[in-house]
């Protein structure tokens, strides 16, 4: 595909690493007692089968995902793949435009409408065959 002028979706920001855990709370324990880093609140959301946490670095974030039940997506990530790297997400302004530009542009995404994510920000996903095999989110939170 090519795209020419302004690229659809700027960004300079990855604002987190989403990473698939069996065991939030022995996730945690591990960046604690090897790195030295202290994650934010664990935020429960029941409404995507998600326990999870922020564990800030610098200016980017991991992001630590449990599934609360066997059929949450995080669940069936880590049954088909085991735990480990579930996406990248980059910060963008203006995310519903953003989505509707990649979406008219024939990029295959799983949310054509934002969402809200862990955080409460607005999120949206590109399939992973958009990205050779990585599935990217798109997120704008407030500043």
């Amino acid at each position: 595909m090519t795209i020419s002028g302004t690229p659809p979706a700027p960004t300079d920001v990855v604002h987190h690493i989403g990473i698939a855990v069996a065991d939030l709370d022995s996730s945690i324990e591990f960046y604690r007692r090897i790195f030295g880093l202290e994650p934010g609140p664990i935020i429960v959301r029941e409404d995507i089968g998600v326990r999870g946490c922020f564990v800030p670095i610098g200016a980017t974030n991991l992001e630590l995902l449990q599934g609360l039940e066997p059929r949450s997506g995080i669940s069936m990530h880590i049954e088909e793949n085991g735990e480990g790297l579930h996406h990248v997400c980059f910060e963008v302004d203006g995310i519903e435009e953003k989505l509707k530009n990649l979406d008219a542009l024939g990029i295959d995404l799983r949310d054509r409408i934002p969402r809200k994510g862990l955080m409460g920000g607005d999120i949206g996903f590109l399939s992973p065959s958009a990205a050779r095999g990585v599935l990217i989110e798109l997120a704008q939170h407030e500043h």
